[in-house]
């Protein structure tokens, strides 16, 4: 693929209005140093959420160290055992974006049937989206969509929703980004 500087631009751009957008969200609920964890970087990550077709696989662990390094210089490098490092928590960043991207990419498999032969419910998909990869020979993305009891199907059919909605002009919140969003406005308002 070649990337134009235009191209280069508009990722930039959009790289750094995603790292401001995490800054704001981990300044506003007032997080501090302690409280970098995966729980409320996970929630950050889902207030930026946008329903496009390409959000999570776009979104890189780098944003979410460049927001955090702009808070704390430090952090990535701070004392403390190895599951709450810096380090640490940046694999547990990439994992959830592993996953959320994997839901896409999903989404996407089951965007391109035609609708009355797509699967009609988070079963159904989960064994779809299994028997394409086992159809594909995919082996390592078979294993990946059977772990934690094949949930896959259900996180495939929320980012369908949702980018298929987005599309039609329909507002819909997937319950993370509602979640993060009403924890970020009842701090905003606490503090009113």
């Amino acid at each position: 693929m070649h990337i134009t500087g235009e191209n280069l631009a508009t990722t930039d751009n959009a790289h750094s209005k995603t790292v401001d957008l995490l800054v704001d969200y981990i300044t506003d609920c007032e997080f501090d140093e302690s409280c970098l964890n995966k729980g409320n970087l996970e929630m950050a990550m889902e207030y930026c959420y946008q329903p496009h077709p390409r959000f999570w696989r776009d979104f890189s662990a780098t944003i979410v160290a460049d927001a955090v390094a702009r808070l704390f210089p430090d952090w990535i490098s701070a004392p403390g055992d190895a599951n709450r490092s810096g380090n640490g928590l940046m694999r547990e960043v990439r994992e959830i974006l592993r996953v959320n991207a994997f839901d896409e990419e999903n989404a996407e498999m089951i965007a391109a049937v035609p609708m009355r032969e797509r699967p009609a419910d988070r079963v159904a998909a989960s064994e779809w989206i299994c028997g394409e990869y086992r159809r594909r020979g995919q082996i390592s993305e078979l294993e990946f969509a059977q772990r934690d009891g094949k949930r896959c199907g259900e996180g495939a059919l929320i980012v369908l929703e949702c980018v298929e909605k987005a599309r039609a002009g329909i507002p819909f919140t997937r319950i993370g980004t509602r979640v993060a969003r009403s924890y970020r406005d009842a701090m905003l308002d606490a503090r009113r």
